[in-house]
């Protein structure tokens, strides 16, 4: 009897080592968590239009450029905006803005400047928001 129970516990060990030593270190596996910046960084190319209610995709529209963001701080990012007329080269939407806050939002990040939201980044898609010299809202969209 004391034999079976001596077995029972060798098995029982046996198994116990075998299952500890099967598994893998999840730590291991999973990638560090990448801040703000570094997830918005990079650049985006020019690939929507839209206001009033309408979308123009970049195929069907005048403009040509891109968005290129640049990590300052892990939420901080500055933004060059480079927007142009395909047929004239004339601006668009030209400019450079520095110190862009970064703030999670669900599964989006907002892009803020002087306490106001300009943008948002969704995935590989940012959106900006702006004003015409006509003082018509738009939405310009860039994808990486």
């Amino acid at each position: 009897m004391k034999n079976l129970f001596t077995l029972k516990s060798l098995a029982a060990l046996l198994l116990l080592c075998i299952s500890l030593t099967s598994c893998k270190d999840k730590k291991e596996d999973d990638p560090a968590p990448q801040d703000l910046a570094t997830r918005s960084l990079g650049t985006y190319v020019f690939s929507e239009l839209e206001f009033d209610g309408k979308k123009i995709p970049a195929e069907k529209s005048d403009l040509k450029g891109d968005i290129r963001i640049v990590k300052k701080t892990p939420t901080s990012v500055d933004v060059e905006l480079d927007i142009r007329s395909k047929s004239s080269g004339d601006e668009f939407m030209v400019l450079d803005a520095s110190d862009i806050q970064l703030i999670e939002n669900g599964s989006s990040i907002d892009l803020v400047y002087d306490n106001e939201k300009v943008g948002t980044i969704n995935g590989k898609k940012i959106t900006v928001n702006g004003t015409d010299a006509e003082g018509i809202d738009f939405k310009l969209s860039a994808t990486r």
